[in-house]
C-alpha cells in the first residue's frame, strides 16, 4: 500500500461546502460522482437571526444528505472586521452543525482547490491580456472582470462533471468537494 493511501482517510460519501453569512451551498459525491447540490438561503434582518437561521438549514441539509466526510472552504481574510467579525459568527454556527455528529471536516483554501481543478490565479500575462481585450477600463474593473471570468470558468468544470448550476457558490462547493474527493479521502 503506498504512502499517499495511508494518509488519506476511507470514506465514500464527501461533501464540498461553501458557505458564506448569506447562504450554504453544497455538493455531495459518492464514489466520486456528484450526485446532489444546491444552496440554501439563511433568512433573518441581522446577523444573529442568520446564525439561528443558519444553524438550523444546516443541521437540516445534514440530515437529509447524510456524509462520511466533509470540505468546506476555509474563510478567507476580508478588509472590514465587522464583515469579518459576521463570517466568524455565522462559520461558528455551521461548523458546530457539521461536527455535532463526529463527522470529519476539514477547511480547504480557496487556491488549493481552485488550482487543482485548472483555474489558477491570472498571470501577469494572462492580466495583460485583458486589459488589451478591453482597453480603458479601471483597475477596479479588471479586477472584477478576471473575478468573473474565473468564476465562469468553475462553472464551466462543474458542469463538466455533469453538475448544472447557475450559482458560482454551488460551483465553488462542487470545486471543494472535487478536490476533496480525489486528495484527501480513499475511495
Amino acid at each position: 500500500m503506498s504512502l499517499a493511501k495511508l494518509v488519506k482517510v476511507p470514506e465514500s460519501t464527501v461533501l464540498g461546502i461553501d458557505a458564506s453569512t448569506h447562504s450554504i451551498a453544497f455538493c455531495l459525491f459518492k464514489d466520486k460522482t456528484p450526485i446532489k447540490w444546491g444552496e440554501v438561503n439563511f433568512d433573518g434582518g441581522d446577523v444573529y437571526e442568520r446564525i439561528l437561521d443558519a444553524k438550523r438549514k444546516v443541521r437540516g441539509i445534514m440530515s437529509q444528505i447524510p456524509s462520511d466526510f466533509v470540505a468546506i472552504e476555509a474563510a478567507v481574510m476580508v478588509r472590514s472586521a465587522n464583515t469579518g467579525l459576521k463570517m466568524a459568527y455565522i462559520f461558528g454556527a455551521i461548523m458546530a452543525e457539521l461536527i455535532s455528529d463526529g463527522r470529519k471536516v476539514v477547511e480547504v483554501h480557496p487556491i488549493t482547490w481552485q488550482s487543482f481543478i485548472g483555474n489558477k490565479n491570472f498571470t501577469k500575462a494572462q492580466k495583460e491580456e485583458v486589459k488589451n481585450t478591453f482597453p480603458g477600463k479601471s483597475e477596479n474593473w479588471y479586477k472584477n472582470k478576471i473575478r468573473e471570468m474565473r468564476k465562469q470558468k468553475t462553472i464551466d468544470f462543474c458542469q463538466g462533471l455533469g453538475v448544472t448550476v447557475e450559482s458560482d457558490n454551488v460551483a465553488d462547493a462542487c470545486g471543494i468537494g472535487w478536490y476533496a474527493t480525489n486528495n484527501m479521502v480513499r475511495i
